[in-house]
């Protein structure tokens, strides 16, 4: 499977709304394209998490940025090719409760959790046939 590239900085940023967000789960949605090479992340947009549910365990992307993102990507504006979460007190893997969430097939979840010495990252696609089936995929941070 292709890897996902994403910048220092952008990771930053995320490891920033985790940390905002805590004792939550952040949120935000990835933007960028599929390369020859591999998916690049070019953008982060970071929205509320609006769940309805315990927030500290489960999260939903703010539906009015993902339609305003959709709308801006029809017109020539990046893709929206995942979501990014936070585990605050978990790992950084799909919990039960994200793939029963996932409908979006081919999609990256980048997925950051807190642990003793930093955060750690793990990046996984969504299946094709099924967007609840994950497989793990290497993560590329790089500094530019």
């Amino acid at each position: 499977m292709a890897p996902v590239s994403i910048s220092k900085d952008l990771v930053t940023a995320l490891e920033r709304a985790a940390w905002r967000a805590h004792p939550n789960e952040a949120c935000a949605l990835l933007l960028g394209h599929q390369s020859a090479a591999c998916m690049e992340i070019s953008q982060v947009a970071i929205t509320e998490n609006v769940t309805q549910a315990d927030p500290q365990l489960t999260f939903e992307v703010d539906p009015t940025m993902h339609i305003l993102l959709q709308k801006a990507a029809r017109v020539g504006g990046p893709a929206i090719v995942g979501v990014w979460h936070s585990h605050p007190c978990g790992k950084a893997i799909p919990s039960e409760a994200d793939k029963a969430r996932s409908i979006e097939p081919g999609w990256i979840w980048l997925i950051s959790a807190d642990a003793p010495d930093g955060m750690t990252h793990a990046a996984f696609r969504a299946g094709e046939d099924d967007a609840r089936q994950f497989c793990q995929v290497p993560l590329l941070m790089n500094d530019s």
